[in-house]
């Protein structure tokens, strides 16, 4: 993470620390001082990241949460600090990304960004019989994991992708009874998934009843169409994916018909959830029975 990005989420994070907001919950820890009791702090720093399960983890020195103050704090500390809360892990710590900034003068804010894609990290008692745990976070206590949370880190998480029509445009002709849709789709991810042709949808809504038509559909890519292959597309890095969808119609329903919705439902193959986009398509008036090709284009903001 960028420490510009990082500060930027620590600043907000204080802030309703301040207003009394709850702010110190499974992914945020506040702490005035560095704590002493370095085994203390590395359980609650395991239990943070095994929570936390992708996501961003802050550990904020410096902020009294409970008294709504900004104590500072030595960041020269951090050095010797670390290794020793370091060494209570059984093989892995998280790694670690840290920035220190001013919030008044005199008074430094030191913020530990820790990793969490490496979970489970187990904490090392270094007492017996039970000398290894793996701790959990839950609100603000720390406690050992459950059997179902244990499950939740070894079952990858899979974050839901961002994505939108790029460019999107209808056609019909009256020599053809065929509608068809082509669109640019921008997949946003960091993270292998799939998309299972199977667990896909595409409709179109028209018309002032809000009538609606299903559209068979595919993706294309640089390389190859998928639907034609495998029919599962995998994407592992941000991707444009063009999308033909076409379905026959009557004529007659689209001579006078100025606006489309074009409806896309996608089937995440990991997790088996759904994400889901749509995109307003217009065109110009065309009298009645006097249109030879129609063309619909995405609607500009």
């Amino acid at each position: 993470m960028l420490k510009q990005r990082l500060e930027l989420n620590a600043r907000a994070a204080i802030e309703r620390a301040l207003q009394g907001a709850q702010s110190e919950d499974s992914f945020v820890e506040f702490k005035t001082q560095w704590p002493v009791d370095h085994g203390k702090a590395a359980r609650q720093i395991a239990a943070l990241c095994n929570a936390a399960r992708g996501s961003e983890a802050m550990y904020i020195v410096g902020v009294d949460e409970k008294g709504r103050y900004v104590k500072g704090a030595r960041a020269e500390e951090l050095s010797s600090w670390w290794p020793r809360v370091e060494s209570h892990f059984d093989g892995v710590a998280p790694g670690l990304t840290t920035v220190a900034f001013d919030w008044a003068p005199r008074r430094t804010v030191v913020v530990l960004s820790l990793q969490t894609d490496n979970a489970p990290y187990v904490f090392v008692t270094k007492k017996e019989p039970y000398s290894r745990e793996i701790p959990w976070r839950s609100g603000e206590r720390t406690r050992s994991a459950r059997r179902g949370e244990i499950l939740e880190l070894l079952v990858p998480k899979l974050d839901m992708p961002g994505w939108e029509f790029v460019s999107a445009r209808a056609t019909l002709s009256q020599h053809s009874p065929t509608l068809r849709f082509e669109g640019d789709l921008y997949l946003e991810t960091n993270q292998p998934l799939s998309l299972p042709h199977h667990r896909c949808h595409s409709y179109a809504r028209y018309g002032l009843d809000n009538e609606a038509v299903d559209l068979a559909f595919s993706f294309r890519t640089n390389t190859r169409d998928v639907r034609a292959v495998e029919r599962v597309v995998r994407v592992a890095e941000p991707s444009v994916l063009h999308v033909i969808a076409d379905t026959d119609v009557e004529l007659e329903a689209f001579q006078d018909l100025w606006d489309l919705h074009w409806h896309l439902v996608l089937g995440l193959g990991l997790s088996g959830e759904e994400i889901s986009t749509s995109v307003r398509l217009t065109t110009d008036a065309v009298p009645p029975n006097q249109f030879t090709r129609r063309v619909w284009s995405a609607l500009k903001p």
